[in-house]
């Protein structure tokens, strides 16, 4: 899936079309009405290509956003198993073979993911383990609460191969799940069936930028006070944005637990993290006494004072983060 990425598009479509796999795939270049080169260089990749491979390209008439996106291609699709990709990633070889290696060992298996790579420029070559080496988490619904996730369970929607039962059993994503996608894929399939994670196969490269959410620095980068602010302003409005999701996740895990009932601390997992998340969003429009009693820091008024400065404003709290990282 690609929208107004034309940068990036030729070496995601070229890490896509040198998948070293031996059985078919259908691969579907599903552009958003790009109003840049995105879609001609998806056009001109899928008309090179000589593989065995069958190859599809599709313009959207109209921008609809990553979920509407998301639901042309799964309609112009017609396999079992859905890699989503995105158009700024690169594709690690391996990542289709070992993700079907995982289905067939997992048969219980609703959704695959695995570890990704961050980078820049250009990405670090890295190599896989044996396959009889290679480690997986298997989760499913009966081991989330609100107080409990399991160590290692993450969702990131450019890592998930999902069961087409995810769409078949649910439907299209609705529209305002432009943020969160991933989670209600997440939802949708451990509702299902099991989320199995290859921990130590490296599937994806992630490349970060200044247009997606998780391009803030490395860890122990040291950042501007200006940097701080921005990507606290970043943090914040991606957050804002996925408010409206919470509503439509939720409804469809009460749907389900109500003839489910195996399925309530998922709910209740789920209900206790978008009231987190919704804090996260809100938090410079509470009190000041608010966002302290939300940090909820123990001891003394002198332990409590330099937070309680990191507290009063946005810029006071970027000045704290760059005063800890000096």
């Amino acid at each position: 899936m690609g929208y107004n990425q034309a940068a990036y598009m030729e070496a995601c479509a070229d890490s896509v079309l040198a998948q070293q796999y031996d059985g078919p795939l259908e691969i579907i270049f599903c552009d958003d009405c790009s109003t840049d080169n995105t879609f001609a260089v998806m056009e001109q990749k899928a008309a090179a290509y000589r593989g065995p491979h069958r190859v599809i390209t599709h313009r959207c008439p109209v921008n609809g956003k990553v979920a509407v996106n998301m639901n042309v291609a799964v309609s112009l699709s017609h396999g079992d198993w859905l890699m989503r990709v995105d158009g700024d990633d690169i594709l690690h070889p391996d990542r289709t073979r070992l993700t079907a290696l995982a289905i067939m060992l997992h048969p219980e298996a609703t959704a695959i993911s695995g570890k990704l790579i961050p980078f820049e420029h250009t990405p670090p070559l890295a190599s896989n383990p044996p396959d009889d080496s290679l480690n997986y988490l298997v989760v499913d619904k009966t081991q989330l609460s609100p107080n409990r996730k399991p160590s290692g369970f993450e969702w990131w929607g450019c890592m998930m191969t999902l069961s087409r039962r995810i769409f078949t059993e649910f439907g299209d994503l609705p529209a305002c799940c432009n943020v969160l996608d991933d989670t209600m894929f997440a939802s949708r399939a451990l509702m299902l069936g099991q989320f199995v994670i290859i921990r130590n196969g490296i599937l994806l490269y992630y490349r970060r930028h200044a247009n997606n959410i998780s391009s803030e620095a490395p860890p122990k980068t040291r950042q501007s006070v200006l940097q701080i602010l921005r990507q606290e302003k970043a943090s914040r409005h991606y957050y804002h944005r996925g408010i409206p999701s919470h509503a439509p996740i939720l409804h469809e895990l009460e749907q389900y637990t109500a003839t489910h009932p195996e399925c309530q601390g998922l709910l209740d997992f789920f209900r206790a993290r978008f009231t987190a998340l919704r804090k996260l969003a809100l938090y410079w429009e509470m009190s000041w006494t608010e966002r302290l009693k939300l940090a909820n820091i123990p001891g003394s008024f002198l332990r409590k004072l330099p937070h309680a400065f990191s507290t009063l404003c946005p810029f006071t709290y970027a000045i704290s983060r760059w005063l800890k990282q000096k």
